[in-house]
């Protein structure tokens, strides 16, 4: 069962610890038993997940919990780290509370590591079951980075280097003054430029981000 959720689940290459720009991931890297990584959409959470399964041997990331049957969590308690990302979409759901408070217990009976991520802090997640709550109101709870413009421009010009080819700093200036300043949209707009760059073989320039973005 854990070889094919590997399958299903596959990492970003770029989601690693190196591409992370802020604190939260200093916190991941320690080995609480329970922790829980929460922030607004674009801010860094799958990132982060992932991050921790490229860094640990013998881990697991889930994500899109609703599109699967609870069943997937039996017997994760196996897995050294265990990586669950989104948990709002299935919560008040009382099949998978019940699912993902029996493998928290079982993390702690086999010594395991388990980390999830929401999209707000534990107190404020809609919880049927009162102990799952109080289960995650007591995880070392993590917050994501809000980014300043300088780090964020620091993430584009590092992920345009692992693609190979050089972001200025006066065109990624450019870019986050004319577009969503979340790191999702961000990363959208970077896999635009990097798509035409490779297939056009043109300097990224800002007439050329003008013409990919339409702007």
């Amino acid at each position: 069962m854990i070889k094919q959720l590997h399958l299903d689940f596959s990492l970003r290459d770029d989601a690693t610890f190196i591409n992370y720009v802020g604190e939260a991931a200093e916190i991941l890297m320690q080995k609480n038993q329970w922790l829980y990584v929460w922030g607004k959409p674009g801010t860094g959470r799958s990132h982060l997940l992932q991050a921790v399964c490229h860094y640990k041997k013998n881990s697991i990331y889930l994500t899109s919990l609703k599109q699967h049957q609870s069943e997937i969590l039996k017997g994760l308690e196996s897995v050294d780290v265990i990586c669950i990302d989104d948990i709002q979409e299935v919560l008040e759901d009382s099949v998978w509370e019940e699912a993902l408070f029996h493998l928290m217990n079982a993390v702690v009976d086999s010594g395991k590591q388990i980390i999830l991520a929401g999209n707000k802090p534990a107190s404020q997640l809609k919880v049927k079951l009162a102990d799952l709550h109080s289960r995650l109101i007591a995880a070392t709870a993590v917050e994501t980075d809000n980014l300043s413009d300088s780090q964020k421009l620091v993430v584009l010009t590092n992920r345009a280097e692992a693609q190979g080819y050089r972001l200025s700093p006066e065109v990624g200036s450019f870019i986050l003054s004319r577009s969503h300043r979340d790191m999702r949209k961000l990363m959208e707009i970077l896999g635009s430029l990097e798509k035409e760059t490779l297939s056009q073989g043109k300097i990224v320039t800002i007439p050329f981000v003008k013409q990919i973005l339409k702007l």
